[in-house]
């Protein structure tokens, strides 16, 4: 975690798209990145209640910088280039740094959680804002994981199609962005993370409310 923490301080969270007059900012530079890296370091030092909230703003945050990279896109400065623009497209390798470090965090938090056997309590629905680990949190770490893993490779592979920073960069020199190409298959990744994200929640809501039903005993 803290390895991660460190690595998005020192990592872009933006590319550079000149055409786009977007610069290049690495985490030091962005507000996002020092509260992502705060909850990070307070989940890190605080008893362990209170670390599921420090977890869970550190997911808002990085939640919260998504959907502005995602409304940015929409806004002239992107639409009116030749280029169907994308969240991802702006997204540098710090963010991503900061994600993994909110799931190594989670992860040893709900371990430390089972290991004292805290009763589940509002700590259970902070942690099934991140894909699988409420499943986790009630001790299904294999459907937990399987949750969780199905979320970070629909939304990595979604990433993935996007142009590299340093292509963009080659483009911005002369002030031009890469040939457009389809983008539907980053939109059905997108979409599959999405649902993996709601169906993990809904299982879990599920299996909270199979725990708490207790068989009449005549």
């Amino acid at each position: 975690m803290i390895v991660s923490a460190v690595a998005s301080l020192l990592s872009p969270w933006t590319v550079s798209i000149a055409p786009a007059r977007l610069n290049e900012a690495f985490g030091y530079e962005t507000p996002a990145c020092w509260l992502a890296v705060a909850g990070l370091a307070a989940a890190l030092v605080l008893d362990f209640r209170p670390a599921v909230v420090a977890l869970a703003f550190v997911e808002a945050v990085l939640v919260a910088w998504f959907g502005w990279a995602t409304w940015v896109v929409t806004t002239p400065r992107f639409t009116d280039l030749p280029f169907p623009f994308m969240a991802t497209d702006l997204m540098g390798p710090g963010w991503y740094a900061a994600a993994i470090g909110l799931l190594f965090a989670a992860g040893a938090v709900v371990r430390e959680l089972q290991r004292r056997s805290a009763p589940l309590r509002e700590d259970l629905w902070l942690m099934t804002a991140i894909p699988g680990f409420g499943l986790m949190r009630m001790g299904r770490w294999l459907a937990g994981g399987v949750w969780a893993g199905l979320f970070s490779a629909a939304f990595y592979l979604a990433s993935a199609d996007s142009p590299t920073a340093t292509e963009l960069a080659d483009y911005g020199r002369s002030g031009n962005v890469p040939p457009p190409y389809p983008r539907g298959a980053e939109w059905v990744l997108l979409g599959l993370a999405a649902l993996f994200w709601v169906v993990s929640v809904g299982v879990t809501a599920w299996r909270r409310a199979n725990l708490q039903t207790v068989p009449n005993s005549d």
